[in-house]
């Protein structure tokens, strides 16, 4: 019997979803990860900046596995995106420490980049990459609009969780801001604007064929932390406080 030849589209197309299942269980496994880590991790007088390391060691090593074993460059475009971001997160953090003086890194006890631990820009790194693919496949799902929206709500509640654990686990502390339990208002404000950027942004980047362009959507990504971090601020600490 004569052996079938597919053609080269559909062979492609089969390749695309296998990569994004398993695209989408490293990054679910990489969340479950890090949820289980800071329950375990949550007021151990040991935990410092040392474990927030670790665990970034650990889902980074996943990601970067996930990208060599199956050679997935869509993946490590998304890492170049992530990476980016993380970098210019940097300026975000320097802005609540410094100038906002709501944000503290004292309980991390880390070596510091500029007004951040070493391991911060990896940190975000990881967020964004997890974010930004769960957004991109919504975006797929549900179009544009509804993709990012429901990609900021993701971002608005997920970030309390993680605030809450990170206080915990002794990473960081927010202070002299309005708060819910231990996560800041204006914060949860800002990850609902820097998630709806992240979904459409990250898509960008797993599609694009410049790395250039990757830069690019990471670099207007980071800049939505900035952006999203004066709107909070200005609309929960400045606005609501003057009109109180």
């Amino acid at each position: 019997m004569p052996a079938i030849l597919l053609p080269k589209e559909v062979i492609e197309s089969s390749r695309e979803k296998s990569l994004e299942a398993k695209r989408l269980t490293v990054v679910a496994t990489t969340i479950g990860i890090s949820i289980i880590s800071l329950f375990f991790l949550k007021d151990k007088t040991w935990s410092n900046g040392n474990t927030a390391a670790g665990l970034l060691a650990v889902n980074g090593f996943l990601f970067a596995l996930h990208g060599v074993y199956y050679r997935d460059s869509a993946f490590g475009r998304l890492a170049v995106f992530g990476i980016t971001f993380g970098i210019v997160e940097l300026i975000a953090d320097a802005l609540c420490v410094g100038i906002t003086k709501t944000l503290s890194y004292a309980p991390a006890k880390s070596t510091m980049i500029w007004l951040s631990p070493w391991w911060m820009p990896g940190a975000w790194a990881i967020v964004s990459m997890q974010i930004g693919y769960l957004g991109a496949r919504l975006i797929q799902k549900l179009g544009n609009l509804h993709g990012a929206a429901l990609c900021a709500i993701i971002g608005a509640v997920n970030i309390p969780f993680y605030e809450e654990m990170a206080y915990h686990a002794h990473w960081w502390s927010y202070h002299s801001c309005r708060m819910i339990g231990h996560t800041p208002v204006y914060i949860i404000v800002a990850e609902s604007i820097i998630g709806a950027c992240l979904a459409p942004l990250a898509k960008s980047a797993l599609e694009a064929t410049l790395q250039v362009n990757v830069i690019k959507s990471g670099l207007v990504a980071g800049l939505s932390t900035i952006i999203g971090g004066l709107i909070g601020y200005g609309a929960i600490e400045v606005v609501l406080k003057n009109a109180v």
